[in-house]
């Protein structure tokens, strides 16, 4: 008896190999706007001062809005997680809305628009997938073949064409790291000055008039001198601003990359929350995980250096080695020495950085540091680093998050037995859940007051 086996009714005749991302050609480069956002409204913001010294047309799509994640779920695959939803949902938010307010066609947008953003790093699940999930959502939403720019702080050697629009190269690495750098700083004063201020509303808007002021300066050709003074100016203007004298909760929050530094609608402001509610916020620093990036790449090509065969095997390793500990020791240097002309301790600003090594040997024991994927090995070293010296302690991440909700949660419930002072909450982020999600801050925030008034003053 021979069994005939059919062929199905729609087999791909080739191998799908993934959606098509065009290259932006420098012929284009005075035809086309650059769409683009980051993580949180203040590192889009310092970013344009680049598009602008280097002659790009650019629009800042801003802030992470709710209505985003309904974008996102439209048009992007089931079950991925809000980050996801947010970061693809604000593009194709803004994309419909040129389409109705210009009446131009969708293939009108996709020769006259481009998107640059971040991502293709990180974790086991979100940024492994991001370019692919960008242009199917893309794609199913009739912009056919958008192009899209995508960087990250790895090792990618995928090289652009020599008549590229935008390189990825030096310059735009430095001026990128710059505006990381100062919208962190920004965040840090208002960390500093939103919860403590006897004026509130004069904190805020000194903040907004020192933002501008910064990227005045970062606009300039010599923006290297000009930056410095302007912060040291502002700086200067924070510290004359009138404070509570006054011991606050002290809440640290920690978690996965967007739920714990979007400081927008996509982790519900969720800083801004804690500080209105009559407690402070440890500033979360995009800093400190560029530097851990750098960190894990270090050990993962250490592993090869030591692991790998063949000389070119090693040497590849090696090469890597020493651009990563060249890149970290660069963007140390320009966020300490930015961070000094500010003097944020003028103003009780908390801007310390990471000890990844000291990190990593502190949680060794209950989350082996070299497990990457996400932060969650992070995760627990903070926890134990900082259980005698915050009055709460959140571990935020996305819903269904792999490493987060899965794996360092569940060592946490060994660190809150061994600190059951730690005061801990676990919440996981998704977009729609905001009531939710702050009324449990809430009651953990209420037993951090309660803490406290039961300690003496904290120095």
């Amino acid at each position: 008896m021979t069994t005939t086996i059919k062929q199905p009714k729609f087999a791909r005749p080739v191998q799908w190999r993934g959606y098509a991302n065009p290259p932006w050609r420098m012929v284009d480069k005075k035809s086309v706007t650059i769409l683009y956002n980051f993580v949180e409204r203040r590192k889009s913001f310092f970013m344009r001062a680049y598009w602008e010294r280097h002659g790009f047309r650019y629009e800042d799509m801003g802030d992470h809005i709710k209505e985003d994640v309904r974008w996102g779920k439209e048009f992007g695959n089931r079950m991925e997680c809000n980050p996801m939803y947010f970061t693809s949902g604000s593009l194709l938010r803004n994309l419909f809305r040129i389409h109705k307010d210009t009446g131009l066609s969708k293939d009108e947008i996709v020769k006259r628009y481009i998107f640059v953003g971040g991502g293709g790093q990180c974790g086991p699940c979100r940024y492994g997938m991001y370019p692919q999930e960008y242009w199917k959502a893309l794609n199913d939403a009739g912009f056919r073949d958008f192009r899209t720019v995508i960087f990250s702080s790895g090792f990618s050697r995928e090289k652009q064409p020599r008549d590229a629009s935008l390189k990825l190269n030096l310059p735009f690495r430095v001026n990128m790291a710059y505006s990381f750098i100062l919208g962190d700083l920004m965040h840090i004063a208002e960390c500093a000055l939103r919860p403590y201020a006897t004026d509130k509303r004069r904190a805020l808007r000194a903040i907004v008039r020192a933002e501008r002021v910064v990227l005045s300066a970062f606009r300039s050709r010599w923006f290297f001198f000009a930056v410095p003074a302007a912060l040291a100016r502002v700086g200067r203007m924070f510290a004359r601003i009138p404070r509570e004298n006054s011991t606050l909760p002290l809440i640290y929050v920690t978690g996965e990359f967007f739920a714990n530094l979007a400081h927008n609608e996509g982790n519900y402001n969720l800083r801004r929350f804690i500080m209105d509610e009559g407690c402070e916020a440890y500033p979360g620093l995009f800093t400190n995980r560029v530097m851990y990036d750098f960190w894990r790449q270090i050990k993962l090509f250490g592993r090869q250096l030591r692991y790998g065969k063949g000389l070119r095997t090693k040497w590849e390793a090696l090469y890597a080695i020493v651009e990563a500990t060249s890149r970290a020791a660069f963007v140390n240097f320009i966020y300490t020495w930015l961070r000094d002309k500010l003097d944020p301790a003028a103003f009780g600003g908390r801007s310390e950085l990471y000890d990844f090594d000291m990190l990593a040997k502190l949680g060794h024991d209950y989350y082996h540091p070299e497990i990457f994927g996400g932060e969650g090995n992070l995760e627990i070293a903070e926890a134990l680093h900082y259980a005698g010296t915050v009055d709460g302690f959140i571990s935020s991440k996305p819903f269904g998050c792999l490493s987060s909700s899965g794996v360092s949660d569940g060592v946490q419930a060994k660190i809150t037995a061994m600190h059951p002072d730690l005061n801990f909450l676990s919440i996981e982020t998704s977009g729609d859940n905001e009531v939710s999600i702050l009324s449990r801050v809430s009651m953990m925030l209420f037993k951090a007051k309660q803490k406290v008034s039961r300690q003496p003053a904290r120095v």
